[in-house]
């Protein structure tokens, strides 16, 4: 719910995020999602987060100003967020704040298809040819079995029809 929805007061003059977390505790709401992280480097903020037992905050670690990855990446993690809203993440006792990771993809995140042809073939002691060999195999099995042409997707798997 947006906070204009949720009390068009609080949106339309400003408003120190404290009352913004004690008016969210006392209408029952145990979180608000917020895009402003410099909360949590704010004492009075912090103060009333400690004191508001049930009560957390989620933010991003770092922002984000792409609105659709934002939106994807709590999304995604909306189930872990619950999860630590419902046991508590410190002990028993509910956080403060939850900071959500940066939404980030690096070279550890990528995967070479025929890179990992090669090390399935390594780990079963295999060429890479022969590997390569029993995949295309089943793949003309299972045209085959589905009586399809055993040429159907010769095209875009680069099969010769010699092959």
């Amino acid at each position: 719910m947006s906070l204009y929805k949720f009390d068009r007061t609080l949106a339309e003059t400003s408003t120190p995020d404290w009352v913004l977390y004690c008016r969210a505790a006392e209408a029952g709401f145990d979180a608000l999602v917020t895009r402003d992280q410099s909360q949590i480097s704010q004492p009075v903020e912090m103060y009333v987060l400690s004191r508001l037992h049930h009560f957390t905050i989620v933010t991003w670690k770092k922002s984000v100003e792409d609105p659709i990855r934002e939106w994807g990446q709590l999304l995604a993690y909306l189930p872990e967020v619950k999860k630590l809203l419902q046991r508590g993440a410190m002990g028993g006792t509910r956080p403060g704040a939850i900071l959500l990771p940066a939404p980030t993809l690096g070279a550890q995140n990528v995967v070479r298809a025929a890179d990992a042809v090669g090390i399935d073939a390594r780990r079963r002691q295999i060429s890479h040819k022969q590997a390569n060999d029993e995949a295309r195999a089943e793949i003309r099995d299972w045209l085959e079995m589905t009586s399809r042409s055993e040429s159907e997707f010769d095209r875009v798997l680069g099969f010769k029809h010699s092959d």
